[in-house]
């Protein structure tokens, strides 16, 4: 019983949001943060927003990687679909945090066993 609880927890959508940190062009001209947070709620002009996981302005790839990619492999592993998608709008970091943006051949630096050995602290979630 334990076993099918566990699988039923892991074959669900989950929905997180990622803030992104201020540009050194919005910090030049004087913006703020207004999005206020916590684990699991973002509030922004006195609404609140509530997500599976909330993933603050400070927040590393490594650390994003760590928390997102491993559950999904494994569920992958045990047969399952396993599929993570970037929305937002224009600028909100959607290119940085899946790690498209990066140069030159996507497969630059990737062994046959799939651990990279030049990844560099700005690489997303698909080189890692």
């Amino acid at each position: 019983m334990a076993e099918a609880s566990s699988a039923a927890t892991n074959c669900q959508v989950r929905v997180g949001v990622r803030i992104r940190p201020l540009t050194s062009k919005e910090l030049s001209e004087g913006g703020r943060q207004i999005i206020e947070s916590n684990d699991r709620t973002v509030e922004l002009a006195k609404r609140k927003f509530t997500y599976d996981s909330v993933f603050h302005s400070n927040i590393n790839q490594v650390e994003l990687y760590n928390n997102i990619a491993p559950p999904l492999l494994q569920s992958f592993l045990n047969g399952y679909n396993a599929t993570i998608l970037a929305y937002g709008q224009t600028s909100s970091g959607k290119t940085f945090t899946m790690g498209s943006e990066a140069h030159g051949d996507i497969s630059n630096g990737i062994n046959i066993a799939g651990s990279s050995s030049s990844l560099s602290e700005s690489d997303g979630l698909i080189p890692r």
